[in-house]
């Protein structure tokens, strides 16, 4: 009976716990800054793209994730993404290659694609940073035309006295609009480039 009088009495404080008023976890939704580029350069008339999958891994959902300083990763509880960083970074490469730099957009027929895997988007406290990480793949009807991995790891400014969040999305801000514009300034580039002619074309 004893061993059960304790199991009771666990129990009973594990409830007061759970019933206890606490301060309510209030979600705080935030968004990158998906600037135009007005400084991009024009790709040259005639380039063609399709802009196929965007994916991200998949512990990249709408909680903010948080990497320590020994490299554990966690979800945020109450800092929340509006979409999926996906989401951003799709819209963020539709708009640097097709509106800042004149690329057209195939959406039918043949044409060189670009599918993106977004492997991190987090913050890292030590140091404090926004780290984004996105492996680049471009490739026609026969070739793999680009394979790269793009890293950008964007420092938390220091804002004394302010909401120390905001300085955090703005890093994450800048990290997207830096990343794209590599991302994009290198596709153009290779898409620019002769390509190998067809086999039996003369």
């Amino acid at each position: 009976m004893r061993p059960r009088s304790g199991l009771l009495v666990v129990l009973a404080l594990s409830g007061c716990a759970l019933l206890g008023k606490g301060e309510p976890l209030v979600p705080r939704h935030f968004s990158p800054a998906l600037e135009a580029d007005p400084a991009a350069p024009r790709a040259r008339p005639g380039l063609q793209l399709r802009l196929g999958r965007v994916e991200g891994w998949s512990h990249l959902r709408e909680p903010m994730v948080v990497r320590d300083a020994g490299g554990e990763l966690t979800l945020a509880e109450g800092r929340l993404w509006t979409e999926r960083p996906e989401v951003y970074l799709r819209r963020a490469l539709a708009r640097a290659l097709f509106e800042d730099r004149g690329v057209v957009e195939v959406v039918s027929g043949r044409a060189a694609t670009l599918e993106v895997e977004l492997t991190a988007f987090e913050e890292v406290l030590e140091p404090h940073l926004a780290r984004l990480e996105a492996r680049l793949s471009l490739r026609d009807d026969r070739l793999g035309l680009l394979e790269e991995t793009f890293t950008v790891e964007q420092p938390v400014a220091r804002a004394p006295g302010a909401d120390r969040l905001h300085p955090v999305v703005e890093a994450f801000s800048v990290a997207l609009r830096t990343a794209v514009a590599r991302m994009a300034d290198r596709v153009v580039a290779r898409l620019s480039e002769p390509r190998l002619p067809e086999p039996g074309a003369r």
